[in-house]
């Protein structure tokens, strides 16, 4: 009964996901946290425990980009995990690391461009809360996965690539040599 299950397609997007190896497994893992991370509290302010905002209560264009990128990772690693690969000059690995460098690029321009508000009538800047960091944790795991992903698709390329140049170096599949030409021809 295992091994019918082995062959069947998975069904539905969290059965793509568990058919995944490890490492696509843990980029998964990584997308999903950033995502978790936008509810949770990304900003606070020092003094009073009741200004806390979420990454949904200042959301702009730059929590907008992260939840694509992070998105677009994700239905990547479930048509992997359906059996479908980008086409050639692409691999996943490559493109996980991309999406999880540039979703540690948005967190840390978020980390960095702050809200700022008021209280009595003096301006104050929101500090960093755990939600930030979360986030940030996530896009390094995913790039970290995409990274090993990479890794593994070029020592796998490397080993197709070695048994033809093998065969193409030996004596026996020289080509037959040319006479050289003469200036007259």
């Amino acid at each position: 009964m295992d091994a019918s299950r082995s062959t069947e397609k998975p069904k539905g997007p969290l059965g793509a996901l568990l058919s995944l190896g490890r490492y696509e497994r843990l980029a998964a893992l990584g997308a999903l946290v950033c995502i978790a991370s936008v509810p949770l509290p990304w900003y606070h302010v020092r003094y009073a425990d009741s200004f806390t905002k979420s990454g949904f209560g200042s959301f702009g264009f730059a929590e907008a980009a992260l939840l694509v990128t992070v998105a677009a990772a994700l239905v990547l690693l479930v048509e992997v995990g359906r059996g479908r690969r980008p086409p050639l000059p692409l691999h996943v690995g490559t493109m996980l690391i991309v999406a999880g460098a540039w979703s540690a690029i948005l967190v840390g321009f978020l980390m960095i461009n702050r809200p700022t508000t008021r209280i009595r009538d003096f301006p104050t800047d929101y500090a960093l809360s755990f939600g930030a960091f979360v986030a940030l944790a996530g896009a390094v795991t995913m790039a970290v996965a995409g990274w090993w992903i990479r890794h593994s698709e070029l020592s796998r390329d490397a080993a197709r690539v070695s048994p033809a140049q093998g065969a193409a170096r030996s004596p026996t599949s020289a080509s037959p040599t040319r006479s050289p030409r003469s200036p007259s021809q």
